[in-house]
């Protein structure tokens, strides 16, 4: 297989709105809510779709068939993600061990919505090559499409890629790099031109107060966009806006809509959020329904949650997207539940996540 990096170039006039979209992950009905919100019109804007289109959704083939019609337009780019690369595993017969054990794994796959379409089902005794064959029969309009997709497409002032780039000339010797770059907001240089990335979810570049609007670093000129739709309880799926020098940028998620019943004004000392990244913790005290912990990478002691704790890689205790934050709320404002639990519930406000009372909150 190729794996040279295949770059798209485009066009971006004066005046013209520029939508990025990246990890819609199969969210069919996000999708159409979010271009709605920020009123796209095909014939006006260009539309970037920066990967992992499809898996871990509920609609990965009928939000693929969208996205395709979409792209029939000249205006509409769309790139290769990480997760979209299933596809390409089926269409070329690629490392298929990997992907079966993959499957086993991942029951919201668009291959397994593929296969329970021609009544089959993916298990432990599938052949692989096999279901290849079939789905090659039934399904290459669709398989072929994912697989001539680029990974980079740019133009004199923007660079779009799903995770990361090497550079700013050839963007990387291998398709990997730059659709599982980790972290890269982490590791990046400055760069000349805007480079717009998803992949890894904007709260985890946040260690204080978790946040999931699009993060923009002007000084390296790096825009991360995912808002951990998908694969975060409190994600969102946002849209960066760029027009001439203007940055803006709109979102949608599925959570249920609340108000503030009363003004909150709660001391936050120096909060604290729990990245998958930095997850290590070991507990000091247990309690009834939540523990007093060490967060190893910081070495904050503080109450956590037993509905966050849980085993992770080599027997380590976890406790990823846990926050400290107490949120301040003023009375009849909107706000979003993220999940409720005894006495408090996790929401989220302005795309920022944090704690509250139950009381706190009415319909």
């Amino acid at each position: 297989m190729d794996r040279s990096v295949k770059s798209k170039p485009f066009t971006l006039n004066k005046g013209q709105r520029l939508i990025a979209i990246s990890d819609i992950h199969g969210s069919l009905g996000l999708l159409r809510q979010l271009l709605a919100k920020v009123r796209y019109v095909p014939v006006e804007d260009v539309l970037v779709l920066a990967g992992d289109l499809i898996e871990k959704g509920p609609q990965s083939l009928a939000t693929l068939r969208y996205i395709m019609e979409l792209s029939a337009h000249p205006n509409v780019h769309v790139l290769m993600g990480n997760c979209d690369f299933v596809c390409k595993n089926i269409w070329n017969r690629y490392n298929l061990q990997f992907l079966h054990q993959m499957l086993l794994q991942r029951q919201a796959s668009i291959l397994h919505e593929m296969a329970a379409a021609l009544q089959v089902t993916i298990d432990a005794h599938t052949d692989m090559e096999a279901l290849c064959t079939l789905l090659h029969q039934h399904y290459a309009r669709e398989l072929s499409w994912v697989d001539t997709l680029p990974q980079v497409v740019y133009d004199d002032a923007h660079i779009f890629a799903h995770a990361g780039i090497m550079n700013e000339q050839d963007f990387g010797s291998d398709f990997r790099e730059v659709m599982t770059y980790p972290h890269f907001l982490l590791h990046a240089p400055e760069f000349h031109r805007w480079v717009i990335v998803g992949h890894m979810p904007v709260s985890e570049y946040c260690h204080d107060i978790a946040r999931f609007h699009p993060l923009v670093d002007e000084r390296r000129h790096i825009i991360s966009i995912d808002g951990g739709n998908g694969v975060k309880h409190a994600g969102q799926l946002n849209a960066l806006i760029l027009q001439d020098e203007m940055i803006s940028w709109r979102s949608v998620d599925e959570l249920p809509l609340c108000h503030a019943a009363r003004d909150v004004d709660p001391a936050n000392h120096d909060p604290l959020f729990i990245t998958w990244r930095e997850s290590a913790i070991r507990i000091l005290h247990k309690g009834a329904s939540a523990d007093y912990c060490e967060h190893l990478a910081s070495g904050r002691k503080l109450w956590i949650d037993h509905a966050f704790i849980h085993e992770g890689k080599d027997h380590q205790l976890c406790a990823d997207d846990f926050t400290s934050y107490q949120m301040p709320l003023c009375r009849g404002e909107r706000v979003y539940l993220v999940r409720r639990y005894a006495r408090f519930s996790l929401i989220k406000k302005a795309g920022i996540l944090g704690w509250c009372r139950n009381a706190d909150l009415c319909p």
